[in-house]
């Protein structure tokens, strides 16, 4: 245990000294990502898509809906045009994401009570902004609708409070009620940001160590892994805590979950990765290797998180992939802690992690005794004696 703590005291020594440039990635790469996304977010919801109104009706009625469009806050009318488009080329040239045609007889229609249909070409190459338009305007339209309809009612004679009645739905959104982007995307980008710092500061700072200061770690590899991943687990989970208070605090992320409950799940994905990075280490001869190995790894590991795309529609090597990655057990949970207050399985999945860290800390320990054993036997034949640098 005295070699342990001596082992501490070192590492900790290391890390503020020769390793600076690697601590502050640890700090700023994360915290850059949190601001970057959350700034990305700030609105929350997707507003001003440019669109494009062609209003070929002279009347009073088409001038109105276009005003509707006008005051919808997800819509940017950027032009109103009074003669037939070629709507798709806008949509190819990306002028707008979608046109909107009111068509000739529109007024003369709605006079008459006929049916009347208002056409929207939209744009989909993008599903997020896509979605958003058709939302946007079939909203609109369900209202112009709506108002056409008491119009009528009031012609033929109804009373106002008879005019306004109507069958509606009643729906109650819980935990994300407006949709949010920052409380959908940032938990689980936070957590990719302190992956990606790991994979670029402890992989190679340990293929360094192996490669020109390896004797100690060849001779005691339990105790100077389990040093290291002690000290990165404590502090890069204290950047991890840092980030969502950053969140919480400037960029309304909601937080309903129990403090501690996130900072175990939060400190055991942290272990996980740590783990993972020392056993990409020391399995990586060059620096580079370890960085260039990992990233393939880490780097789409967000996509089968199960926190962007549902794992109830993935195929099954996505799946597969969702379940031997570490930030699949903890992305998901994570947003759930902090808009539901609870993620149902969150401890079988904090115990996963754990077990995936063992795992990973084990195979490094094991690599680091079968190439210690090659470098000694190696000393041994050419009769260098041992010593402990």
């Amino acid at each position: 245990m005295k070699n342990f703590f001596r082992e501490l005291n070192d590492c900790a020594a290391s890390m503020f000294t020769i390793n600076r440039q690697g601590v502050a990635i640890l700090i700023f790469l994360p915290i850059i990502y949190t601001l970057l996304f959350a700034g990305l977010f700030y609105k929350n919801s997707l507003t001003n898509i440019p669109m494009i109104i062609c209003n070929l009706d002279d009347g009073s009625a088409g001038r109105s809906l276009v005003e509707d469009f006008i005051n919808t806050p997800e819509l940017k009318v950027i032009s109103v045009e009074g003669d037939a488009l070629d709507d798709e080329k806008f949509l190819r040239e990306d002028t707008a994401a979608g046109v909107v045609i009111i068509p000739k007889d529109f007024s003369n229609k709605i006079a008459r009570g006929e049916n009347v249909s208002v056409e929207l070409v939209a744009n989909y190459s993008s599903s997020v902004i896509g979605g958003t338009v058709v939302r946007a305007v079939q909203s609109v339209v369900a209202t112009k609708n709506f108002e056409v309809l008491i119009n009528r009612r009031i012609a033929a004679g109804w009373n106002e409070t008879q005019a306004v009645a109507q069958l509606s739905a009643s729906t109650r959104i819980l935990f994300n009620p407006t949709g949010g982007y920052t409380d959908f995307f940032l938990a689980a980008l936070i957590l990719h940001g302190g992956q990606i710092a790991m994979v670029f500061v402890l992989e190679p700072s340990l293929a360094i160590r192996k490669k020109y200061r390896g004797e100690n770690l060849f001779r005691n590899p339990v105790r100077c892994l389990g040093a290291k991943i002690f000290l990165y687990t404590l502090f890069e989970s204290a950047v991890m805590a840092i980030c969502l208070a950053i969140g919480i605090k400037f960029f309304g992320m909601i937080c309903r979950g129990n403090p501690s409950e996130i900072l175990i799940l939060v400190a055991a994905y942290v272990a996980c990765v740590t783990a993972f990075g020392l056993m990409m280490g020391a399995v990586a001869r060059e620096p580079h290797q370890a960085i260039m190995w990992s990233l393939f790894y880490v780097m789409p590991s967000v996509l089968f998180a199960g926190a962007i795309w549902p794992r109830t529609s993935m195929d099954n090597i996505s799946l597969f992939l969702s379940y031997v990655m570490p930030i699949g057990y903890a992305a998901n949970d994570l947003r759930n802690l902090l808009v539901k207050g609870t993620a149902a399985g969150v401890e079988v999945h904090i115990a996963a992690l754990l077990l995936m860290s063992a795992i990973f800390f084990a195979a490094a320990v094991g690599v680091l005794k079968f190439k210690g054993a090659k470098v000694f036997a190696n000393d041994n034949a050419q009769g260098i004696q041992p010593a402990d640098t």
